[in-house]
């Protein structure tokens, strides 16, 4: 039997909880390049190259990380075991792993899925509910099979038109994706305003003030946001805190969200007014 989870934070929990080989997924999906038309190989390097990139692991290290971790997901098994949070880090990978299980149909696929943290669940409440998890239907396979295409694509209407009705955290996760597109009016995603607007402060101020529920980031990728926004002139750190500066003319850099890359130029824009994406004329 295989457990497939979101990262290494629930593995301790789940070795207690659960019998069988445990895979961790790791990838911050809602950051950097992720194209449509690539192969799950593709994919990997492409991702190992952005994470290595921003400093968060060796290259080599994500690179080989990633190919065992494909490489266990290719292998036969008597049963798959997705456990995922309804967060938006945790839904993301979930849908790539359907698009993925879509095309590679397997007979005994189930789901735990609730609005709970499994890093700090106990192991008996785990054990419950892998004893009610729930197989996984040609509904949500085709759910996130569409989600996942609409995630990868260049134009990000397609998010707005998942129906997100056999996944039900999906709707709020792709929302809050949809989010970190520059806004109407100061071309700001959301986490840049949350971020300025808890200014000036340390990081770990930072970090307390901009937490969401369900959660959003982690320190590390706080951390490269913050890195970014220095280089683009909104922000300096100064006396081991973080203040606004005020310009008016911004070095905006490339901004991946899954297929959608968020340049100067880029049309697309959250408008908060109405809910929803529109292009500008």
């Amino acid at each position: 039997m295989l457990h497939i989870t979101n990262g290494d934070a629930a593995l301790p929990m789940l070795q207690e909880a659960v019998q069988g080989e445990i895979l961790p997924w790791r990838d911050v999906l809602h950051e950097g390049p992720v194209r449509a038309g690539l192969s799950l190989e593709e994919l990997s390097r492409e991702r190992a190259a952005f994470i290595a990139k921003c400093g968060w692991a060796p290259l080599e290290a994500v690179e080989a990380d990633f190919r065992r971790r494909d490489a266990t997901l290719a292998r036969s098994h008597e049963e798959v075991v997705l456990w995922f949070e309804h967060d938006l880090y945790d839904q993301l990978q979930l849908i790539q792993l359907l698009d993925w299980f879509a095309a590679h149909p397997h007979p005994k696929l189930s789901l735990v899925c609730e609005a709970e943290y499994l890093g700090p669940m106990a192991p008996a409440r785990a054990a419950e509910l892998f004893a009610r998890r729930s197989r996984v239907t040609g509904e949500q396979l085709a759910e996130g099979r569409q989600a996942w295409g609409a995630f990868t694509a260049p134009d990000p209407h397609g998010l707005e038109r998942v129906p997100c009705s056999h996944l039900r955290f999906l709707g709020a996760a792709l929302r809050r994706h949809l989010e970190e597109l520059p806004w109407a009016g100061d071309g700001l995603s959301r986490t840049e305003r949350a971020i300025l607007r808890s200014l000036p402060r340390d990081f770990s101020g930072i970090f307390a003030a901009i937490r969401e529920d369900p959660a959003y980031l982690g320190d590390s990728v706080l951390a490269w946001h913050l890195a970014r926004l220095q280089r683009e002139g909104l922000v300096e750190e100064q006396d081991g805190g973080w203040r606004a500066i005020e310009r008016s003319e911004r070095r905006r850099e490339p901004r991946w969200l899954g297929g959608v890359c968020v340049t100067a130029d880029s049309p697309w824009r959250w408008d908060p007014a109405r809910g929803g994406v529109r292009a500008l004329r």
